[in-house]
């Protein structure tokens, strides 16, 4: 881990937990996301083949995600997809078919509720992972700006919205993800992250301290 994101979340660890959900330092913002009336929900979870830069919005996907389920639909005489294992037929999950060596992104994407009941979305993803790692959990992803294809590094977006029309964009200069479970079976998972991040269009930076999720 870089010496400088070392001392951040170091110096991160020694700040006081914040009552509130958003506290100005400066043109910067602080956010803590566990904060005593903030709550995180993962919407969706895609486990794609090769190593993406940039997390993907799993509702509008540019890759396959491995954790469905290919069948043979009687019916459309095709080839079928489902999310959860047919129970009426025999089925294979993608990622079975994927050699225990190639490289892996794990895409999640999360709501983040503040104390003022705001939503917030939060798009992560931990790149450069192979089968083995997911089977020998914990895995840790660090944020790695000068190389995107780094193994395991992780990435982050996050639109932050003071309206439904007014928002802002933080893109992840430096960080740290924590995968802590993750079945490919049933798609539960949990992790922990926190990260630095810049506002795009402005010189502004944007802490999130203390993500968690658990589905």
């Amino acid at each position: 881990m870089p010496l400088v994101l070392l001392l951040f979340f170091l110096a991160s660890a020694a700040f006081p937990v914040l009552s509130q959900t958003i506290v100005p330092e400066g043109i910067n913002d602080t956010f803590n996301l566990s904060c005593a009336k903030c709550r995180m929900r993962v919407d969706g979870v895609s486990l794609t083949h090769g190593q993406h830069a940039l997390p993907m919005n799993v509702r509008k996907p540019v890759s396959m995600n491995l954790l469905l389920w290919r069948y043979y639909d009687n019916i459309l005489g095709k080839q079928a997809y489902m999310a959860q294992k047919p129970f009426w037929t025999s089925a294979i999950q993608l990622i079975d078919e994927v050699p225990d060596d190639d490289l892996l992104s794990l895409h999640i994407n999360l709501t983040w509720t503040d104390s003022l009941a705001r939503e917030h979305r939060f798009y992560l993803v931990m790149a450069g992972l192979t089968k083995r790692h997911l089977s020998a959990l914990p895995v840790i992803t660090v944020t790695d700006p000068q190389d995107t294809y780094a193994p395991l590094r992780f990435s982050a977006s996050v639109q932050i919205f003071h309206d439904r029309n007014v928002w802002e964009t933080f893109e992840a200069l430096e960080g740290i993800a924590m995968l802590e479970k993750f079945d490919p079976r049933t798609g539960s998972l949990t992790g922990s992250f926190d990260f630095v991040a810049q506002r795009v269009g402005m010189e502004k930076k944007g802490v999130f301290q203390s993500g968690w999720f658990s589905r």
